[in-house]
Protein backbone atom coordinates (compact mmCIF):
# COMPACT_ATOMS: atom_id res chain seq x y z
CA UNK A 1 0.00 0.00 0.00
CA UNK A 2 1.24 3.50 -0.91
CA UNK A 3 0.48 6.67 1.07
CA UNK A 4 0.59 9.97 -0.86
CA UNK A 5 -0.03 12.04 2.33
CA UNK A 6 1.50 10.12 5.28
CA UNK A 7 0.64 12.85 7.78
CA UNK A 8 -2.97 11.87 7.32
CA UNK A 9 -2.21 8.71 9.35
CA UNK A 10 -2.40 10.87 12.48
CA UNK A 11 -6.15 10.53 12.08
CA UNK A 12 -5.75 6.93 13.31
CA UNK A 13 -5.57 8.41 16.83
CA UNK A 14 -9.34 8.56 16.63
CA UNK A 15 -9.49 4.74 17.17
CA UNK A 16 -7.98 4.72 20.71
CA UNK A 17 -10.16 7.73 21.52
CA UNK A 18 -13.27 5.73 20.58
CA UNK A 19 -12.09 2.76 22.69
CA UNK A 20 -11.45 5.06 25.69
CA UNK A 21 -14.93 6.49 25.42
CA UNK A 22 -16.39 2.98 25.59
CA UNK A 23 -14.15 2.02 28.58
CA UNK A 24 -14.81 5.07 30.75
CA UNK A 25 -18.41 5.70 30.00
CA UNK A 26 -20.65 6.33 33.05
CA UNK A 27 -23.28 3.73 33.89
CA UNK A 28 -26.46 4.01 35.96
CA UNK A 29 -26.86 1.40 38.78
CA UNK A 30 -29.86 -1.01 38.60
CA UNK A 31 -32.91 -0.06 40.69
CA UNK A 32 -35.64 -2.47 41.86
CA UNK A 33 -39.13 -1.02 42.00
CA UNK A 34 -42.49 -2.63 42.67
CA UNK A 35 -44.18 -0.77 39.85
CA UNK A 36 -43.33 1.51 37.01
CA UNK A 37 -45.30 4.33 38.62
CA UNK A 38 -42.77 4.32 41.49
CA UNK A 39 -39.89 4.95 39.00
CA UNK A 40 -40.71 8.64 38.95
CA UNK A 41 -40.03 9.00 42.67
CA UNK A 42 -36.49 7.57 42.44
CA UNK A 43 -33.75 10.08 41.74
CA UNK A 44 -31.76 8.86 38.74
CA UNK A 45 -28.14 9.60 39.60
CA UNK A 46 -25.12 7.80 38.22
CA UNK A 47 -22.61 6.09 40.42
CA UNK A 48 -20.01 8.52 41.65
CA UNK A 49 -16.91 8.90 39.45
CA UNK A 50 -15.97 7.16 36.24
CA UNK A 51 -14.36 3.75 36.53
CA UNK A 52 -12.75 1.34 34.13
CA UNK A 53 -15.12 -1.39 33.14
CA UNK A 54 -14.78 -4.35 30.88
CA UNK A 55 -14.65 -3.27 27.25
CA UNK A 56 -17.97 -4.14 25.66
CA UNK A 57 -17.39 -5.62 22.23
CA UNK A 58 -20.49 -4.27 20.55
CA UNK A 59 -21.49 -3.75 16.94
CA UNK A 60 -21.43 0.01 17.52
CA UNK A 61 -17.80 -0.09 18.69
CA UNK A 62 -16.72 -2.18 15.72
CA UNK A 63 -18.53 0.09 13.22
CA UNK A 64 -17.10 3.27 14.74
CA UNK A 65 -13.52 1.95 14.65
CA UNK A 66 -14.02 0.71 11.08
CA UNK A 67 -15.29 4.14 9.96
CA UNK A 68 -12.38 5.91 11.69
CA UNK A 69 -9.86 3.53 10.06
CA UNK A 70 -11.34 4.03 6.56
CA UNK A 71 -11.46 7.81 6.83
CA UNK A 72 -7.91 7.98 8.22
CA UNK A 73 -6.59 5.96 5.28
CA UNK A 74 -8.46 8.27 2.90
CA UNK A 75 -6.78 11.30 4.49
CA UNK A 76 -3.38 9.60 4.16
CA UNK A 77 -3.97 9.09 0.42
CA UNK A 78 -3.79 5.30 0.57
CA UNK A 79 -3.64 3.59 -2.81
CA UNK A 80 -2.70 0.17 -4.15
CA UNK A 81 -1.26 1.43 -7.44
CA UNK A 82 1.48 4.05 -7.85
CA UNK A 83 0.30 7.55 -8.82
CA UNK A 84 0.27 7.68 -12.61
CA UNK A 85 1.26 10.74 -14.63
CA UNK A 86 -1.10 12.62 -16.92
CA UNK A 87 -0.27 14.89 -19.83
CA UNK A 88 -1.63 18.43 -20.15
CA UNK A 89 -2.40 19.09 -23.82
CA UNK A 90 -2.99 22.73 -24.80
CA UNK A 91 -4.65 22.96 -28.24
CA UNK A 92 -4.82 26.26 -30.14
CA UNK A 93 -7.62 26.37 -32.73
CA UNK A 94 -7.33 28.83 -35.62
CA UNK A 95 -10.76 30.52 -35.60
CA UNK A 96 -10.36 32.14 -39.03
CA UNK A 97 -13.29 31.78 -41.42
CA UNK A 98 -11.17 29.89 -43.98
CA UNK A 99 -11.12 26.92 -41.55
CA UNK A 100 -14.77 26.35 -42.59
CA UNK A 101 -14.03 26.16 -46.36
CA UNK A 102 -15.03 22.79 -47.85
CA UNK A 103 -13.27 20.80 -50.56
CA UNK A 104 -14.72 18.53 -53.26
CA UNK A 105 -15.48 15.89 -50.61
CA UNK A 106 -17.50 18.48 -48.63
CA UNK A 107 -14.94 18.35 -45.81
CA UNK A 108 -13.40 21.39 -44.13
CA UNK A 109 -10.16 21.97 -42.18
CA UNK A 110 -12.39 22.40 -39.12
CA UNK A 111 -13.75 18.84 -39.58
CA UNK A 112 -10.28 17.37 -40.05
CA UNK A 113 -9.03 19.27 -36.98
CA UNK A 114 -11.81 17.91 -34.78
CA UNK A 115 -11.16 14.37 -35.98
CA UNK A 116 -7.41 14.68 -35.40
CA UNK A 117 -7.89 16.02 -31.85
CA UNK A 118 -10.27 13.18 -30.94
CA UNK A 119 -7.74 10.65 -32.26
CA UNK A 120 -5.09 12.27 -30.07
CA UNK A 121 -7.42 11.93 -27.07
CA UNK A 122 -7.83 8.21 -27.73
CA UNK A 123 -4.07 7.76 -28.04
CA UNK A 124 -3.31 9.57 -24.77
CA UNK A 125 -6.10 7.90 -22.80
CA UNK A 126 -8.82 9.16 -20.50
CA UNK A 127 -6.35 10.54 -17.95
CA UNK A 128 -5.14 13.34 -20.27
CA UNK A 129 -6.01 16.92 -19.34
CA UNK A 130 -6.95 19.28 -22.19
CA UNK A 131 -7.22 23.04 -22.72
CA UNK A 132 -8.82 24.31 -25.96
CA UNK A 133 -8.01 27.90 -26.96
CA UNK A 134 -9.80 29.74 -29.76
CA UNK A 135 -7.73 32.38 -31.57
CA UNK A 136 -8.90 35.91 -32.35
CA UNK A 137 -8.14 39.56 -31.73
CA UNK A 138 -8.97 38.59 -28.14
CA UNK A 139 -8.26 34.85 -27.77
CA UNK A 140 -10.58 32.88 -25.51
CA UNK A 141 -10.48 29.55 -23.68
CA UNK A 142 -13.05 27.17 -25.12
CA UNK A 143 -12.67 24.57 -22.33
CA UNK A 144 -10.23 24.34 -19.44
CA UNK A 145 -7.66 25.04 -18.26
CA UNK A 146 -6.86 21.32 -17.78
CA UNK A 147 -10.35 20.02 -18.49
CA UNK A 148 -11.23 16.32 -18.62
CA UNK A 149 -10.91 14.54 -21.95
CA UNK A 150 -14.64 13.72 -21.88
CA UNK A 151 -15.45 17.44 -22.37
CA UNK A 152 -13.52 17.77 -25.64
CA UNK A 153 -16.07 16.27 -28.04
CA UNK A 154 -18.95 18.58 -27.05
CA UNK A 155 -16.64 21.63 -27.16
CA UNK A 156 -15.48 20.78 -30.69
CA UNK A 157 -19.08 20.34 -31.84
CA UNK A 158 -19.85 23.92 -30.73
CA UNK A 159 -16.76 25.37 -32.45
CA UNK A 160 -17.75 27.32 -35.61
CA UNK A 161 -14.76 29.23 -37.10
CA UNK A 162 -15.93 32.49 -38.72
CA UNK A 163 -13.54 35.27 -37.61
CA UNK A 164 -11.79 37.71 -39.93
CA UNK A 165 -8.07 37.36 -40.62
CA UNK A 166 -6.00 37.94 -37.49
CA UNK A 167 -2.63 37.15 -35.98
CA UNK A 168 -2.25 33.98 -33.92
CA UNK A 169 0.48 35.58 -31.78
CA UNK A 170 -1.81 36.64 -28.86
CA UNK A 171 -3.36 33.16 -28.72
CA UNK A 172 0.10 31.55 -28.84
CA UNK A 173 1.22 33.62 -25.87
CA UNK A 174 -1.88 32.54 -23.95
CA UNK A 175 -1.28 28.87 -24.87
CA UNK A 176 2.34 28.99 -23.68
CA UNK A 177 1.29 30.64 -20.43
CA UNK A 178 -1.35 27.99 -19.69
CA UNK A 179 0.92 25.10 -20.72
CA UNK A 180 3.77 26.31 -18.49
CA UNK A 181 6.48 23.70 -18.01
CA UNK A 182 4.17 20.70 -17.80
CA UNK A 183 2.04 21.06 -20.94
CA UNK A 184 2.41 20.40 -24.66
CA UNK A 185 1.11 22.93 -27.20
CA UNK A 186 -0.55 21.90 -30.47
CA UNK A 187 -1.66 24.46 -33.08
CA UNK A 188 -4.25 23.55 -35.72
CA UNK A 189 -4.63 25.84 -38.74
CA UNK A 190 -5.00 25.68 -42.53
CA UNK A 191 -1.62 27.29 -43.29
CA UNK A 192 1.92 26.72 -42.04
CA UNK A 193 3.95 29.39 -40.20
CA UNK A 194 6.80 31.19 -41.93
CA UNK A 195 9.33 29.39 -39.71
CA UNK A 196 9.38 26.65 -37.10
CA UNK A 197 8.41 27.80 -33.59
CA UNK A 198 10.45 26.31 -30.77
CA UNK A 199 8.45 23.94 -28.56
CA UNK A 200 5.27 24.23 -30.67
CA UNK A 201 3.87 21.50 -32.91
CA UNK A 202 1.97 23.20 -35.76
CA UNK A 203 -0.44 21.07 -37.80
CA UNK A 204 -1.94 22.51 -41.01
CA UNK A 205 -4.99 20.75 -42.43
CA UNK A 206 -6.01 23.10 -45.25
CA UNK A 207 -6.75 22.43 -48.92
CA UNK A 208 -6.11 24.74 -51.88
CA UNK A 209 -9.55 25.17 -53.48
CA UNK A 210 -11.16 27.67 -55.81
CA UNK A 211 -13.40 30.27 -54.22
CA UNK A 212 -15.27 33.41 -55.23
CA UNK A 213 -16.15 35.92 -52.54
CA UNK A 214 -17.21 39.51 -51.97
CA UNK A 215 -14.23 41.45 -50.60
CA UNK A 216 -15.61 44.97 -51.01
CA UNK A 217 -19.14 46.39 -50.96
CA UNK A 218 -20.50 49.91 -50.95
CA UNK A 219 -23.94 51.44 -51.36
CA UNK A 220 -24.22 55.03 -52.56
CA UNK A 221 -27.11 57.39 -53.19
CA UNK A 222 -27.21 60.28 -55.64
CA UNK A 223 -30.02 62.34 -54.16
CA UNK A 224 -29.98 64.89 -56.97
CA UNK A 225 -30.26 62.23 -59.68
CA UNK A 226 -32.71 60.05 -57.74
CA UNK A 227 -30.78 56.79 -58.10
CA UNK A 228 -28.67 54.49 -56.01
CA UNK A 229 -25.77 52.18 -56.77
CA UNK A 230 -24.25 49.08 -55.20
CA UNK A 231 -20.54 48.67 -55.96
CA UNK A 232 -19.04 45.22 -55.40
CA UNK A 233 -15.47 43.97 -55.50
CA UNK A 234 -15.21 40.23 -56.20
CA UNK A 235 -12.17 38.00 -55.77
CA UNK A 236 -11.74 34.69 -57.63
CA UNK A 237 -8.93 32.57 -56.14
CA UNK A 238 -9.04 29.99 -58.95
CA UNK A 239 -6.98 30.14 -62.16
CA UNK A 240 -9.94 30.45 -64.55
CA UNK A 241 -13.22 32.27 -64.90
CA UNK A 242 -16.16 30.78 -63.05
CA UNK A 243 -19.88 31.31 -63.36
CA UNK A 244 -21.88 32.52 -60.39
CA UNK A 245 -25.39 33.80 -59.80
CA UNK A 246 -25.87 37.19 -58.12
CA UNK A 247 -29.09 37.82 -56.20
CA UNK A 248 -30.35 41.03 -54.59
CA UNK A 249 -33.26 41.01 -52.14
CA UNK A 250 -34.87 43.35 -49.64
CA UNK A 251 -37.22 42.34 -46.83
CA UNK A 252 -37.39 38.82 -48.28
CA UNK A 253 -38.41 39.99 -51.79
CA UNK A 254 -36.06 39.39 -54.70
CA UNK A 255 -35.02 42.53 -56.56
CA UNK A 256 -32.53 41.17 -59.08
CA UNK A 257 -31.03 37.85 -60.18
CA UNK A 258 -28.36 37.60 -62.86
CA UNK A 259 -25.56 35.26 -63.90
CA UNK A 260 -21.96 36.47 -63.81
CA UNK A 261 -18.69 35.30 -65.31
CA UNK A 262 -16.14 36.14 -62.64
CA UNK A 263 -12.57 36.38 -64.00
CA UNK A 264 -9.54 35.25 -61.96
CA UNK A 265 -8.20 37.52 -59.24
CA UNK A 266 -10.05 40.80 -58.52
CA UNK A 267 -12.92 42.35 -60.47
CA UNK A 268 -15.53 45.03 -59.81
CA UNK A 269 -19.23 45.32 -60.50
CA UNK A 270 -21.77 48.17 -60.24
CA UNK A 271 -25.47 47.42 -59.88
CA UNK A 272 -28.04 50.25 -60.20
CA UNK A 273 -30.62 50.38 -57.45
CA UNK A 274 -33.83 52.36 -56.91
CA UNK A 275 -33.55 54.83 -54.01
CA UNK A 276 -35.51 54.39 -50.80
CA UNK A 277 -35.14 50.62 -50.46
CA UNK A 278 -34.58 49.17 -46.95
CA UNK A 279 -31.51 47.08 -46.21
CA UNK A 280 -30.50 45.09 -49.32
CA UNK A 281 -28.98 41.60 -49.09
CA UNK A 282 -26.49 40.81 -51.88
CA UNK A 283 -25.70 37.10 -52.25
CA UNK A 284 -23.55 34.95 -54.54
CA UNK A 285 -24.31 31.30 -55.23
CA UNK A 286 -22.63 28.89 -52.82
CA UNK A 287 -19.06 27.68 -53.23
CA UNK A 288 -16.18 26.54 -51.02
CA UNK A 289 -16.59 29.31 -48.40
CA UNK A 290 -20.08 30.50 -47.49
CA UNK A 291 -18.94 33.26 -45.12
CA UNK A 292 -17.93 35.67 -47.93
CA UNK A 293 -20.90 35.09 -50.23
CA UNK A 294 -23.36 37.52 -48.65
CA UNK A 295 -23.40 41.16 -47.55
CA UNK A 296 -26.11 43.41 -46.12
CA UNK A 297 -26.04 47.05 -47.25
CA UNK A 298 -28.04 49.92 -45.76
CA UNK A 299 -28.88 53.00 -47.82
CA UNK A 300 -26.83 55.94 -46.51
CA UNK A 301 -28.60 59.07 -45.38
CA UNK A 302 -26.56 62.07 -46.53
CA UNK A 303 -25.40 64.33 -43.70
CA UNK A 304 -26.27 67.72 -45.20
CA UNK A 305 -24.48 70.71 -43.66
CA UNK A 306 -26.41 73.99 -43.81
CA UNK A 307 -24.19 77.09 -44.09
CA UNK A 308 -24.65 80.84 -44.15
CA UNK A 309 -22.28 83.28 -45.90
CA UNK A 310 -22.59 86.51 -43.89
CA UNK A 311 -19.36 88.08 -45.01
CA UNK A 312 -19.65 91.63 -46.35
CA UNK A 313 -19.80 91.96 -50.14
CA UNK A 314 -16.39 91.82 -51.76
CA UNK A 315 -13.61 89.43 -52.73
CA UNK A 316 -13.96 87.33 -49.61
CA UNK A 317 -17.72 86.87 -49.98
CA UNK A 318 -17.43 85.83 -53.64
CA UNK A 319 -14.49 83.47 -53.04
CA UNK A 320 -16.38 81.75 -50.23
CA UNK A 321 -19.45 81.30 -52.46
CA UNK A 322 -17.33 79.61 -55.14
CA UNK A 323 -15.72 77.25 -52.61
CA UNK A 324 -19.08 76.27 -51.10
CA UNK A 325 -20.67 75.60 -54.50
CA UNK A 326 -17.94 73.03 -55.23
CA UNK A 327 -18.87 70.96 -52.14
CA UNK A 328 -21.49 68.21 -52.07
CA UNK A 329 -24.21 67.79 -49.40
CA UNK A 330 -24.05 71.51 -48.52
CA UNK A 331 -27.10 73.75 -48.46
CA UNK A 332 -27.81 77.41 -47.63
CA UNK A 333 -30.05 78.17 -44.68
CA UNK A 334 -31.03 80.99 -42.35
CA UNK A 335 -30.73 78.53 -39.47
CA UNK A 336 -27.33 77.09 -40.35
CA UNK A 337 -24.94 74.63 -38.77
CA UNK A 338 -21.97 76.74 -39.90
CA UNK A 339 -21.74 80.55 -40.21
CA UNK A 340 -19.01 82.49 -42.06
CA UNK A 341 -18.97 86.14 -40.97
CA UNK A 342 -16.79 89.02 -39.88
CA UNK A 343 -14.74 88.27 -36.78
CA UNK A 344 -16.75 90.85 -34.80
CA UNK A 345 -19.57 88.26 -34.40
CA UNK A 346 -17.29 86.27 -32.08
CA UNK A 347 -18.05 88.82 -29.34
CA UNK A 348 -21.73 87.82 -29.38
CA UNK A 349 -23.19 84.95 -27.32
CA UNK A 350 -22.98 81.65 -29.25
CA UNK A 351 -26.13 79.97 -30.58
CA UNK A 352 -26.61 76.28 -29.67
CA UNK A 353 -25.46 74.00 -32.48
CA UNK A 354 -24.01 76.82 -34.61
CA UNK A 355 -20.30 77.01 -35.43
CA UNK A 356 -18.96 80.49 -36.18
CA UNK A 357 -15.97 81.23 -38.42
CA UNK A 358 -14.81 84.84 -38.27
CA UNK A 359 -12.53 86.68 -40.74
CA UNK A 360 -10.79 90.02 -40.29
CA UNK A 361 -10.67 92.37 -37.32
CA UNK A 362 -11.45 90.72 -33.98
CA UNK A 363 -13.29 92.36 -31.07
CA UNK A 364 -11.17 94.72 -28.98
CA UNK A 365 -10.82 92.27 -26.07
CA UNK A 366 -8.67 90.00 -28.26
CA UNK A 367 -6.42 92.74 -29.68
CA UNK A 368 -3.05 94.02 -28.52
CA UNK A 369 -1.31 97.30 -29.34
CA UNK A 370 0.31 97.48 -32.76
CA UNK A 371 -0.30 97.78 -36.49
CA UNK A 372 -1.46 95.12 -38.99
CA UNK A 373 1.30 93.11 -40.67
CA UNK A 374 1.67 91.41 -44.04
CA UNK A 375 3.46 88.07 -43.67
CA UNK A 376 4.99 85.74 -46.26
CA UNK A 377 6.16 83.02 -43.90
CA UNK A 378 7.51 80.91 -42.52
CA UNK A 379 4.19 79.77 -41.05
CA UNK A 380 4.05 77.36 -38.12
CA UNK A 381 1.08 74.97 -38.44
CA UNK A 382 -0.21 72.47 -35.90
CA UNK A 383 0.18 69.62 -38.37
CA UNK A 384 -2.03 67.11 -36.57
CA UNK A 385 -5.05 69.42 -36.44
CA UNK A 386 -7.83 68.13 -38.76
CA UNK A 387 -8.49 71.65 -40.06
CA UNK A 388 -5.09 71.64 -41.81
CA UNK A 389 -5.38 68.34 -43.68
CA UNK A 390 -3.81 68.91 -47.13
CA UNK A 391 -2.93 72.57 -46.37
CA UNK A 392 0.62 73.81 -47.13
CA UNK A 393 0.24 77.66 -47.33
CA UNK A 394 3.04 77.68 -49.90
CA UNK A 395 3.34 81.09 -51.62
CA UNK A 396 0.59 82.66 -49.50
CA UNK A 397 0.89 86.32 -48.49
CA UNK A 398 -1.00 86.64 -45.22
CA UNK A 399 -2.15 90.27 -45.27
CA UNK A 400 -3.58 92.40 -42.47
CA UNK A 401 -2.64 90.20 -39.49
CA UNK A 402 -3.41 92.16 -36.32
CA UNK A 403 -1.38 91.76 -33.11
CA UNK A 404 -3.42 89.73 -30.61
CA UNK A 405 -3.39 89.45 -26.85
CA UNK A 406 -1.32 86.47 -25.65
CA UNK A 407 -4.30 84.86 -23.91
CA UNK A 408 -7.68 83.87 -25.31
CA UNK A 409 -6.62 82.40 -28.70
CA UNK A 410 -5.45 78.79 -29.20
CA UNK A 411 -3.28 78.97 -32.36
CA UNK A 412 -3.68 76.46 -35.20
CA UNK A 413 -1.41 78.39 -37.60
CA UNK A 414 0.95 81.09 -36.38
CA UNK A 415 3.90 83.21 -37.43
CA UNK A 416 6.29 83.54 -34.52
CA UNK A 417 4.07 84.41 -31.55
CA UNK A 418 1.27 85.82 -33.73
CA UNK A 419 -1.77 83.51 -34.23
CA UNK A 420 -3.07 83.57 -37.84
CA UNK A 421 -5.74 80.85 -37.52
CA UNK A 422 -6.93 80.00 -34.03
CA UNK A 423 -9.72 78.82 -31.77
CA UNK A 424 -11.53 81.11 -29.37
CA UNK A 425 -11.83 78.28 -26.82
CA UNK A 426 -10.60 74.73 -26.55
CA UNK A 427 -13.28 73.42 -28.95
CA UNK A 428 -14.09 74.11 -32.58
CA UNK A 429 -17.69 75.03 -31.74
CA UNK A 430 -16.46 77.84 -29.47
CA UNK A 431 -15.45 79.85 -32.54
CA UNK A 432 -12.73 79.84 -35.24
CA UNK A 433 -10.89 83.01 -36.22
CA UNK A 434 -8.89 83.84 -39.37
CA UNK A 435 -6.67 86.82 -38.54
CA UNK A 436 -6.46 88.01 -42.16
CA UNK A 437 -7.74 90.79 -44.42
CA UNK A 438 -9.61 88.97 -47.21
CA UNK A 439 -9.55 92.07 -49.43
CA UNK A 440 -5.74 92.12 -49.54
CA UNK A 441 -4.47 88.55 -49.11
CA UNK A 442 -3.77 86.20 -52.01
CA UNK A 443 -5.04 83.26 -49.91
CA UNK A 444 -8.32 83.39 -51.88
CA UNK A 445 -6.46 82.44 -55.10
CA UNK A 446 -4.25 79.78 -53.51
CA UNK A 447 -5.12 76.04 -53.64
CA UNK A 448 -5.30 76.08 -49.84
CA UNK A 449 -8.47 78.22 -49.76
CA UNK A 450 -11.00 75.61 -51.02
CA UNK A 451 -9.21 72.97 -48.92
CA UNK A 452 -9.64 75.04 -45.75
CA UNK A 453 -13.34 75.64 -46.48
CA UNK A 454 -13.88 71.94 -47.28
CA UNK A 455 -12.14 70.90 -44.05
CA UNK A 456 -14.33 73.26 -42.03
CA UNK A 457 -17.50 71.84 -43.59
CA UNK A 458 -16.39 68.24 -43.08
CA UNK A 459 -15.48 68.88 -39.46
CA UNK A 460 -18.95 70.27 -38.90
CA UNK A 461 -20.49 67.33 -40.76
CA UNK A 462 -18.74 64.89 -38.41
CA UNK A 463 -20.42 66.57 -35.43
CA UNK A 464 -23.96 66.18 -36.83
CA UNK A 465 -26.25 63.62 -35.19
CA UNK A 466 -26.04 60.15 -36.72
CA UNK A 467 -23.41 57.56 -37.60
CA UNK A 468 -20.22 58.47 -39.44
CA UNK A 469 -20.98 55.71 -41.98
CA UNK A 470 -23.82 53.33 -42.63
CA UNK A 471 -21.95 50.18 -43.72
CA UNK A 472 -18.92 48.66 -41.97
CA UNK A 473 -16.53 45.74 -42.04
CA UNK A 474 -16.68 43.42 -39.03
CA UNK A 475 -14.23 44.69 -36.43
CA UNK A 476 -14.23 48.30 -37.65
CA UNK A 477 -14.81 51.09 -35.15
CA UNK A 478 -18.39 52.42 -35.20
CA UNK A 479 -18.94 56.00 -34.01
CA UNK A 480 -22.47 57.38 -33.63
CA UNK A 481 -23.27 60.86 -32.36
CA UNK A 482 -26.70 61.14 -30.75
CA UNK A 483 -26.75 64.94 -30.56
CA UNK A 484 -28.75 64.94 -27.31
CA UNK A 485 -28.90 63.19 -23.97
CA UNK A 486 -30.40 59.68 -24.28
CA UNK A 487 -33.92 59.22 -22.90
CA UNK A 488 -33.59 55.45 -22.29
CA UNK A 489 -30.82 52.81 -22.07
CA UNK A 490 -28.85 52.43 -25.31
CA UNK A 491 -27.93 49.06 -26.81
CA UNK A 492 -27.51 47.30 -30.12
CA UNK A 493 -28.51 43.93 -31.51
CA UNK A 494 -27.07 42.13 -34.50
CA UNK A 495 -28.35 38.64 -35.20
CA UNK A 496 -27.87 36.69 -31.97
CA UNK A 497 -25.51 39.31 -30.51
CA UNK A 498 -26.81 41.99 -28.13
CA UNK A 499 -24.73 44.50 -26.17
CA UNK A 500 -25.46 47.44 -23.87
CA UNK A 501 -23.92 50.82 -24.75
CA UNK A 502 -22.92 53.70 -22.45
CA UNK A 503 -25.67 56.29 -22.04
CA UNK A 504 -23.89 59.23 -23.66
CA UNK A 505 -24.21 61.56 -26.62
CA UNK A 506 -21.34 59.79 -28.38
CA UNK A 507 -21.41 56.01 -28.86
CA UNK A 508 -18.21 54.20 -29.87
CA UNK A 509 -17.89 50.43 -30.23
CA UNK A 510 -16.41 47.74 -32.46
CA UNK A 511 -18.65 46.28 -35.17
CA UNK A 512 -19.50 42.72 -34.04
CA UNK A 513 -19.12 39.52 -36.03
CA UNK A 514 -20.93 37.57 -37.29
CA UNK A 515 -23.56 40.12 -38.07
CA UNK A 516 -25.49 41.48 -41.07
CA UNK A 517 -28.12 44.07 -40.20
CA UNK A 518 -27.34 45.83 -36.90
CA UNK A 519 -29.91 47.92 -35.05
CA UNK A 520 -28.99 50.61 -32.52
CA UNK A 521 -31.83 51.11 -30.04
CA UNK A 522 -32.86 53.60 -27.40
CA UNK A 523 -35.00 51.52 -25.10
CA UNK A 524 -37.28 49.72 -27.57
CA UNK A 525 -37.06 52.40 -30.31
CA UNK A 526 -34.74 51.74 -33.26
CA UNK A 527 -32.53 54.80 -33.81
CA UNK A 528 -30.31 53.59 -36.65
CA UNK A 529 -29.83 50.55 -38.88
CA UNK A 530 -26.30 49.74 -40.03
CA UNK A 531 -24.79 47.06 -42.25
CA UNK A 532 -21.90 45.01 -40.80
CA UNK A 533 -20.28 42.58 -43.24
CA UNK A 534 -17.44 40.08 -43.52
CA UNK A 535 -15.11 41.58 -46.15
CA UNK A 536 -11.69 39.93 -45.96
CA UNK A 537 -9.37 39.46 -48.93
CA UNK A 538 -7.00 37.15 -47.02
CA UNK A 539 -9.67 34.72 -45.84
CA UNK A 540 -11.37 34.65 -49.25
CA UNK A 541 -8.16 33.63 -51.05
CA UNK A 542 -7.95 29.86 -50.49
CA UNK A 543 -5.28 29.16 -53.11
CA UNK A 544 -2.40 29.00 -50.58
CA UNK A 545 -3.99 26.66 -48.02
CA UNK A 546 -1.88 23.52 -47.43
CA UNK A 547 -1.54 20.36 -45.39
CA UNK A 548 1.59 19.66 -43.40
CA UNK A 549 3.29 19.80 -40.01
CA UNK A 550 5.93 22.06 -38.53
CA UNK A 551 7.86 21.75 -35.28
CA UNK A 552 8.27 18.85 -32.92
CA UNK A 553 6.12 17.89 -29.94
CA UNK A 554 7.55 18.82 -26.59
CA UNK A 555 9.28 15.95 -24.79
CA UNK A 556 7.95 15.72 -21.24
CA UNK A 557 10.20 14.51 -18.43
CA UNK A 558 9.10 12.99 -15.16
CA UNK A 559 9.67 16.27 -13.38
CA UNK A 560 7.32 18.00 -15.79
CA UNK A 561 4.37 15.62 -15.27
CA UNK A 562 1.52 16.00 -12.81
CA UNK A 563 0.06 13.21 -10.68
CA UNK A 564 -3.48 12.00 -11.05
CA UNK A 565 -5.89 12.40 -8.15
CA UNK A 566 -6.73 9.67 -5.59
CA UNK A 567 -10.04 9.02 -7.32
CA UNK A 568 -8.15 7.18 -10.07
CA UNK A 569 -7.22 4.37 -7.60
CA UNK A 570 -9.79 1.63 -6.79
CA UNK A 571 -8.82 1.64 -3.08
CA UNK A 572 -10.15 5.20 -2.77
CA UNK A 573 -13.67 4.11 -3.67
CA UNK A 574 -13.46 0.97 -1.46
CA UNK A 575 -12.45 3.00 1.60
CA UNK A 576 -15.09 5.61 0.84
CA UNK A 577 -17.78 2.92 0.62
CA UNK A 578 -16.58 1.17 3.83
CA UNK A 579 -16.41 4.39 5.86
CA UNK A 580 -19.75 5.67 4.63
CA UNK A 581 -21.43 2.28 5.13
CA UNK A 582 -20.07 1.92 8.68
CA UNK A 583 -21.35 5.35 9.71
CA UNK A 584 -24.75 4.67 8.19
CA UNK A 585 -25.03 1.26 9.90
CA UNK A 586 -23.98 2.73 13.26
CA UNK A 587 -26.70 5.33 12.96
CA UNK A 588 -29.31 2.71 12.11
CA UNK A 589 -28.52 0.37 15.10
CA UNK A 590 -29.88 2.66 17.90
CA UNK A 591 -32.91 3.45 15.79
CA UNK A 592 -33.75 -0.24 15.45
CA UNK A 593 -33.19 -0.82 19.20
CA UNK A 594 -35.57 2.00 20.07
CA UNK A 595 -38.15 0.56 17.67
CA UNK A 596 -37.98 -2.86 19.41
CA UNK A 597 -38.33 -1.22 22.82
Amino acid sequence: MIFTAPLGLLALLAIPAIVAIHLFRRRFPPRSVAGLFLWQAVQQTPEGGARVSKLPITASLILECLAALALALLLAGARVTPATATEHLVVLLDDSASMAAVNAQNESPRDRTARRILQEMERLGRSVRVTLIRSGERPSVLIGPAALAIEVRSALESWKPEASNHSLAPALRLAREIAGKTGRVLVFSDALPDSEIDGIQWISLGDAVGNVGIVGAQRTLSAGEGKGTISLTLENSSAESVRRQLRLSSQGKQILAQDLNVPPKTSSLNVPLPPGLPAVVVALSNDALLRDNEVTLVEPRPQVVSVANRLPEGRGHDALDRALRALSAVTRSENPHLVFASASVLDQPPEPGVWRVGFGRLPARFLAAGEPKDLVGPFIPEKRHPLLGGVTLAGVVWAGALPLAPQGIHPVVSSGNLPLIGLIGARLDDGIVFNVDLEKTNLLRAPDWPILISNLVELRRQELAGPERWNYRAGEWVRIRLGRDPKAPLHYRCGTIARDLPSARLMEFSAPAPCGLMEVLEGTDVLFQLGVNFLDEVETDLSARVRGESGKPRVLTAGMQAETGPESDPLFWILLAVGGGAMLANWCLPSRARSRA
